[in-house]
């Protein structure tokens, strides 16, 4: 898809986004973000960094985003300058939880990238839940509720979700009624909407 990344890493990267238990975190969220992070003006380890931050994909849990920098160091040994692969891995990693910090120009615009599709408009938005939702099989209805109102409350509970210029400009307030849409579907149609009961 681009040149960043040697072809055989680049094989091994798009043999593991399409994985068939993906429904969400596939290619097409891959593709995406690449786009997000071009319009965002973002360089080579950014847009490598979005390549590797699903590349693990198991749980929905922190530890993929950590097996995922893993694969990562791996992978660019040898390949990117050691400074330039630490900071790859160090993207990824701000994918946990989407908050680098104000200053951080590159963790910023990654971050956007990840989130950009919370501002679709909703049935897109609702269609992607629902997707995130069937990566969970193991998750009865009850936890996955819990587990999405941790996911929403933490982002609408920041003074911003998105980090960037751009991304609070373009995206910020769609994303915060769609959380808050589906945070009142959550909580008071239990079992119906996103909830996957």
């Amino acid at each position: 898809m681009v040149a960043d990344l040697p072809i055989e890493v680049e094989a091994e990267l798009l043999r593991r986004w399409r994985e068939p238990h993906r429904r969400y975190h596939g290619e097409s969220h891959l593709r995406h973000g690449l786009g997000v992070l071009a319009f965002l003006g973002a360089g080579r380890p950014e847009r490598v960094a979005f390549w590797f931050h699903d590349a693990v994909h198991r749980s929905s849990s922190p530890s993929d985003e950590e097996a995922s920098a893993l694969l990562a160091g791996s992978l660019l040994d040898g390949v990117f300058p050691a400074s330039e692969r630490e900071e790859v891995i160090r993207l990824v990693l701000v994918t946990i939880d989407h908050d680098p910090g104000p200053d951080d120009l590159a963790g910023g615009r990654i971050s956007d990238a990840d989130l950009a599709a919370l501002a679709s408009p909703w049935g897109a938005y609702l269609a992607n839940a629902q997707r995130v939702r069937s990566e969970s099989p193991g998750l009865d209805g009850a936890a996955w509720q819990a587990r999405r109102l941790d996911f929403i409350d933490r982002l609408v509970g920041r003074a911003a979700i998105f980090r960037t210029p751009k991304g609070v400009a373009l995206w910020e307030a769609a994303a915060r009624r769609n959380l808050a849409l589906e945070r009142d579907t959550i909580t008071n149609r239990p079992g119906s909407g996103t909830s996957g009961a």
